[in-house]
Parts: structure tokens; C-alpha cells; sequence
């Protein structure tokens, strides 16, 4: 099963998922998440790689009973996709490995 990845044509989201004739969006626009603090040239960037996984691991102990384990909620795309790898690129990798999957990134 494939999916594409766009930019979200939703103001207050960064991202939208397109897959069996749905969509879901997530990702709130404007905030910090776990790829964008790893980018040296965003304004979220965090030098110190400790303060960004202490960030990351409070994001996934309040999100941890969103549903995580559904494929293609908005929940598991956040945790996942946002909130796990240090790019875009490797966690779109390790979630389609997870949820056996192919996310193809548009963005």
C-alpha cells in the first residue's frame, strides 16, 4: 500500500497524507518538532543533542496513548514521522518498514 506526503493546504498543519482515496493532515504548522530542532538552519534548532531527545522524549510520554500503533492516523504520522528520526527522509523510511508501507515524500 502507498501513500504520498505533501504540505498541508491546512493553515494551522505542515502536513498532509493522501491514501485510499483519504486524507489526513497533522503536524502542527508553526511548531517545533523532533526534525526540525536537528536542522542547524531552523529557527527550532537545539545545539545540544541531549536538550532535543529530553524534548522528544516528553512529546512521545504525552502522546503515548494517541494511536500510535493505526496506520495512517494522524497520531501515528505525528509520533512517527515528526517525532522519531533526526530527518524527514529516515523516519518516512522507518515507518514504512514499521507499518510495511511506502510513503512517497512530495514535500
Amino acid at each position: 500500500m502507498s501513500a504520498e506526503l505533501f504540505n498541508s493546504n491546512k493553515k494551522d498543519k505542515k502536513y498532509m497524507l493522501k491514501h485510499d482515496n483519504k486524507t489526513t493532515h497533522f503536524g502542527q504548522a508553526g511548531a517545533r518538532d523532533y526534525t526540525l530542532m536537528s536542522k542547524k538552519d531552523n529557527k527550532h534548532y537545539i545545539a545540544d543533542k541531549s536538550k532535543r531527545d529530553q524534548v522528544k522524549e516528553n512529546y512521545r510520554n504525552r502522546h503515548r496513548n494517541d494511536p500510535i500503533n493505526k496506520k495512517f492516523t494522524a497520531g501515528s504520522l505525528s509520533y512517527y514521522l515528526l517525532w522519531n528520526k533526526q530527518s524527514l527522509s529516515a523516519s518516512i523510511s522507518d515507518y514504512n518498514k514499521r507499518f510495511k508501507t511506502k510513503i512517497i515524500n512530495r514535500t
